[in-house]
């Protein structure tokens, strides 16, 4: 491919709003398409905000529901592939899912695998699946906020063939570690991508919650397989991140998963279980 522009944007959410945050992603989307945008990344449940139940209800939104399929329209024009998070009904319960909206509709979605304990106090509902997608000639997959802490999704939608993974968050944390909070969560995708050889690609919000002592720091960025980011939006901002990650995607990989032999994987995987069954220590 000569030429392919992944976007994503950070700014304000308006909790439990679905009109105005509708709006606003409508907005985004006129604006990556006059940035020549073919993917399109929004912060997570960015139509109906975090945190709190009432913000779930105010703004839940089921996969059928023809509000999104009025974004995906809006974007059809332009051949864009948008991915924007929801707060996803299901029956009476709420799950945390990032619709991936292109050719007019919905084309696929991704629910969050790694719940916070703030998720479980508000949403029953989660998925063990980890998806990836296809367009415009490359293999992409999605993971959400905290799934980011556990490489092991990371790596999983790399050897299902992803080049791309696009991260959305939803942020918004004690002023008192929250720098300390964007160190760790940036570290942890400069990881991924040089790990595992994908372009990682974040957004997230930004806004103020004086009365909860909360902030949504942005730093949205777009890192190359090499982990430097190529592309960011810094904090505090609203910004609609752009990057042609044509040429990366075009480059040959410095190492391949075939090079890992079978007993490596096979000792990897008997790790992993002998892990789940040891008794868990408290965190340092």
């Amino acid at each position: 491919m000569d030429k392919l522009i992944i976007g994503v944007w950070q700014g304000p959410c308006r909790d439990g709003d679905l009109a105005a945050n509708l709006a606003t992603v409508e907005r985004v989307i006129d604006q990556a398409a006059a940035a020549g945008c073919k993917f399109l990344c929004l912060p997570e449940q960015f139509l109906a905000g975090y945190g709190k139940r009432e913000y779930l209800e105010a703004a839940a939104v089921a996969l059928d529901d023809e509000r999104l399929t009025a974004l995906a329209r809006r974007a059809e024009p332009h051949d864009m592939v948008v991915m924007v998070g929801i707060s996803e009904r299901r029956g009476r319960s709420f799950a945390n899912t990032q619709v991936v909206l292109h050719g007019g509709r919905l084309a696929g979605h991704y629910t969050k695998t790694m719940l916070i304990a703030g998720d479980r106090q508000v949403m029953a509902d989660f998925d063990d699946e980890l998806p990836v997608f296809d367009a415009h000639g490359v293999r992409y997959g999605i993971i959400i906020c905290h799934d980011s802490s556990f490489p092991e999704i990371a790596a999983t939608l790399a050897w299902k063939g992803a080049r791309i993974i696009f991260s959305p968050h939803y942020n918004a944390i004690a002023r008192g570690r929250m720098d300390d909070h964007r160190i760790r969560v940036r570290n942890n995708h400069v990881g991924i991508a040089a790990h595992y050889g994908v372009v990682l690609a974040r957004a997230n919000v930004v806004g103020d919650w004086p009365d909860e002592g909360r902030l949504g720091y942005g730093d949205s960025a777009i890192f190359a397989p090499n982990g430097q980011a190529i592309a960011e939006a810094g904090l505090f901002t609203e910004a609609l991140v752009t990057a042609d990650v044509a040429p990366l995607l075009a480059r040959s990989a410095w190492r391949k998963r075939s090079e890992l032999r079978p007993a490596v994987i096979d000792q990897l995987h008997q790790a992993a279980i002998d892990a789940l069954k040891a008794p868990e220590k408290p965190d340092a």
